[in-house]
């Protein structure tokens, strides 16, 4: 066996991301951990299983048919390619399974173009382009050439993997969605259920599934929390459409801070028990609220503080008072402001003794108007900084809990939350904070439905909240 036929037939992973995904869905259809272990033998399996699923089409008149999966498929993977040609419904079965099958075999040595792999730099074993090579909406990912060139060149295992990249992936609603990571640990057992969801989705009868909200985020979201072990990298959304309908790629990463933090919501106790009012905390009208917890993990983790502030101002007037589930959203509250919005740990100390010193103040009136005024202090058109003025006042004059120091607002507090570049975050982790160091004083509102309407519609006017 030459070193040339070895090489084609064993695969290498590059720094494509979709490379990547293909390669550990090759290992999965054969029955091995990792696509770089693959033999000569477990590759050729693998490669031959592919191609037999792509011929058992060749029977199937219409892609909502019985068996027509990867026929389906096809017209979002490999438009204009030998599965579905124009002229397909002139064709016989054999004629089919003829044009797959040539188009699916390696090519003669003698044909190859004698240049290097775009991917790995190995012998190209041909020139390839969008019908084999996933592409994305804007001319940077078409299918352009330079002259004197047929395409992009690529070995027999990189585009084997490209082959396979859909067997990793979710394929609904006219895409690919598929999760990527840099950390092949975590890569390896992702991948692998996407396959056998894939394989099995191709056995089952056709049908239409409406995608909710967020879904694919979500699916990315709970793979992550039930995965066991620690993952060394982000993890990586990918979703593509190489349709002649349309050209789509879109690529969104979790980061890896906010990947450790989610899968501990599942594994520490502690955080485990508040998880779902935090999932509560983030829900839409028309969003369930774990989807939205996904989404906002992808574009804008700062907004899972915002929103889950907001949230629990929302419920002050339906409970007649703070909802108790502030003290339970605690641990998951101060440890995604340090692990994922890298608060320095010795800041959010300094905002949690500040709010109970704020709690110690306006614990002494139970009247609704001073928690609101405190509230309204921190909206858009709010004057906080003046708020604390005169009550600072008030603090001197009023009795205050032994232990605690004249001073309501130091001078390394006031940085935090008016010269620091994270300074509304930190405002918003204040306003949680007292309303937890309340609830744990045991603090209830006394006043009229009206006066508690109106510190929860202060949640509307808090900034930087996302409103989707």
């Amino acid at each position: 066996m030459t070193d040339a036929f070895e090489q084609q037939h064993q695969v290498l992973l590059t720094a494509s991301p979709l490379q990547r995904v293909g390669g550990f869905a090759l290992a999965a259809l054969a029955k091995v951990g990792h696509p770089e272990q693959l033999t000569v033998e477990q590759f050729t399996t693998a490669t031959t299983t592919m191609t037999r699923h792509l011929l058992a089409t060749s029977d199937v008149a219409k892609a909502a048919d019985a068996g027509g999966f990867w026929l389906s498929a096809s017209y979002m993977l490999w438009p204009n390619s030998k599965i579905i040609p124009t002229a397909r419904g002139k064709q016989s079965p054999a004629e089919r399974r003829e044009l797959i099958a040539q188009w699916r075999d390696m090519p003669d040595s003698a044909e190859w173009p004698g240049v290097p792999c775009a991917y790995c730099d190995r012998p190209a074993c041909k020139w390839f382009g969008k019908v084999d090579i996933p592409l994305g909406a804007s001319s940077e990912h078409r299918n352009t050439t330079a002259p004197g060139h047929e395409g992009t060149p690529l070995c027999f295992p990189c585009v084997a993997c490209l082959w396979a990249f859909p067997y990793g992936a979710e394929l609904s609603g006219g895409r690919a969605a598929a999760v990527h990571s840099w950390d092949d640990v975590f890569l390896a057992p992702v991948t692998r259920m996407a396959v056998q969801r894939t394989l099995a989705a191709a056995q089952a009868p056709a049908s239409k599934t409406k995608l909710g909200p967020y879904a694919r985020e979500l699916a990315v979201l709970n793979a992550v929390r039930a995965y066991g072990q620690r993952v060394h990298s982000g993890v990586e959304l990918i979703v593509l459409s190489n349709s002649n309908k349309e050209q789509f790629l879109r690529t969104q990463e979790m980061s890896q801070p906010i990947v450790e933090w989610l899968r501990s919501t599942a594994t520490k106790t502690n955080r485990r028990t508040g998880y779902q009012a935090l999932v509560a905390a983030q829900a839409a009208k028309a969003v369930p609220g774990e989807a939205f917890l996904a989404k906002r993990a992808f574009g804008d983790p700062a907004a899972i503080l915002f929103r889950t502030t907001a949230h629990l101002l929302d419920r002050v007037s339906a409970k007649g008072g703070i909802p108790v589930e502030a003290t339970g959203l605690a641990p998951l509250l101060y440890s995604y402001c340090i692990e994922v919005l890298n608060m320095d740990e010795k800041d959010v100390t300094r905002i949690r003794d500040l709010a109970r010193r704020l709690a110690a103040l306006l614990g002494q009136d139970s009247r609704p108007g001073p928690f609101g005024g405190f509230m309204r202090a921190n909206t858009k058109g709010g004057d906080l900084y003046g708020w604390f003025r005169s009550q600072s006042v008030q603090w001197l004059l009023k009795t205050r809990p032994a232990g605690m120091p004249q001073t309501l607002l130091p001078v390394e507090d006031y940085r935090l939350l008016f010269d620091d570049d994270r300074a509304w975050s930190h405002r918003r982790l204040l306003v949680f904070a007292v309303m937890e160091a309340l609830v744990e004083a045991g603090w209830e509102p006394k006043g009229s439905a009206e006066e508690l309407e109106d510190i929860a519609d202060v949640a509307a006017n808090l900034p930087e909240d996302d409103k989707d």
